[in-house]
């Protein structure tokens, strides 16, 4: 498993036009240094704010998604596309697409766990989840901002294989300490790396927290952001997982008997 040099992109979403911040994307893109292998996008990055608005611009995601895949084919690098308001089939969700470096999608995720407090339901429909994919001899794990809350969810994406958990988030910068701190128990007990991007700034009357970050499987802190726009840079050793499970074996100790009543509930 070779490593990977990753690229955290921390944004704000001031424009109301997702083509314009689809080209301030691409434009922090070109920035990036050579050797980074991987990049994330925080959720809902074409959505300056929360309203009636979405099924308008989700119209403009499959074109973004395109621009984003090309630029992935041309640059050889893989992009995770954060979340994207999408329209299918009668049905607007809150998805996240992985993009190969060959600009194929990899694998797609709509968020499970829709947040009450930001009027999400009232928007998008829930998903039912997804399998950790494949990339680089790794086997990643897809969650969305308001998923970390929810243990038992991140804990089966884990047990189905899950070594590395790509996050991208809109969490308010009131609840930050939260994002800070159910970021690094996901980690700690899952023993996984986990690579979050979090929005920054100001947009649609909420102030975003940043302070995206990357934690290793023993939970200690890689990179952090601070509250601002900001591209964090970061690497990781897939392998290293192996190693921290074997040397502290916790998954082995569970006692499934006992915990039944978590998922008939």
């Amino acid at each position: 498993m070779p490593t990977v040099h990753v690229a955290v992109i921390q944004m704000n979403s001031t424009s109301d036009s997702p083509l314009e911040l689809a080209s301030q994307v691409e434009a922090r893109l070109a920035e990036l240094p050579d050797e980074v292998s991987l990049v994330i996008l925080p959720e809902l990055w074409t959505v300056s704010r929360f309203d009636e608005t979405l099924p308008g611009k989700a119209e403009f995601s499959p074109s973004i998604l395109d621009r984003l895949s090309s630029w992935a084919r041309g640059r050889f690098c893989a992009i995770h596309c954060g979340s994207l308001p999408w329209a299918e089939n009668n049905r607007l969700t809150n998805r996240s697409a992985f993009v190969g470096e060959d600009g194929r999608t990899v694998a797609r995720y709509d968020k499970a766990h829709l947040i009450p407090m930001m009027n999400e339901p009232s928007f998008f429909e829930p998903g039912d989840g997804a399998p950790p994919f494949l990339w680089r001899g790794a086997l990643w794990g897809n969650a969305i901002c308001y998923d970390i809350r929810f243990p038992e969810y991140i804990r089966s994406i884990v047990l189905a294989g899950a070594q590395i958990l790509l996050i991208p988030a809109a969490w308010p910068e009131s609840r930050v300490e939260h994002w800070r701190t159910l970021l690094r128990a996901r980690a700690i007990e899952n023993q996984v790396f986990t690579i979050a991007c979090n929005r920054s700034g100001v947009s649609g009357g909420t102030v975003f927290g940043g302070h995206s970050m990357g934690i290793a499987p023993d939970g200690s802190l890689l990179a952090e952001a601070g509250s601002e726009d900001e591209t964090l840079l970061l690497e990781i050793e897939p392998w290293e997982v192996n190693r921290v499970r074997k040397a502290f074996p916790v998954l082995e100790s569970r006692r499934r008997n006992l915990y039944s009543l978590v998922s008939s509930i």
